[in-house]
């Protein structure tokens, strides 16, 4: 994941094991300080660099029937919040620790508080971590052999 101001980590290996069926928040809020309660008025446009929004599972889910969805949402005021753009609804249990439920640009017209949530179906979860944050580029990773051998 690189370097990441702590500003803009959403959450940090939060716990969902009391996540319950609807909506479960990040525990931080990002305020893009707008004073126009748009944030491309802000610090997220002032970056001159394409944000990325990204929630992945840190440690395995636990709820057996359960459905994970990640979603980025904004707010006007820190209290009412809307959806800006929500990743696929799957199967708790098919996450494996690195995948990331919502990986995406926010779009244009969010509000000024920016917050990641679990959507959480069917059943509760009680157990596994994630992780969400704000960031200026994402990583690729990708393995390749070395070319040399060590004798």
């Amino acid at each position: 994941m690189g370097m990441l101001d702590s500003e803009l980590v959403l959450s940090a290996a939060q716990s969902t094991a009391a996540f319950n069926v609807g909506d479960n928040p990040s525990s931080n809020v990002y305020d893009t300080g707008s004073a126009y309660n748009n944030a491309q008025d802000a610090e997220a446009s002032l970056t001159g660099e394409n944000l990325w929004v990204r929630i992945g599972c840190a440690t395995l889910f636990v709820g057996a029937t359960a459905t994970v969805q990640g979603v980025l949402q904004s707010s006007p005021d820190d209290a009412t919040w809307t959806d800006a753009v929500a990743g696929a609804a799957v199967l708790a249990t098919g996450v494996v620790v690195g995948q990331y439920l919502l990986e995406v640009q926010p779009p244009s017209g969010t509000q000024r508080y920016w917050r990641t949530i679990i959507r959480v179906a069917v059943a509760n979860l009680t157990g596994g971590a994630i992780d969400s944050y704000i960031s200026n580029t994402i990583e690729h990773n990708i393995q390749r052999p070395s070319g040399f051998t060590v004798a």
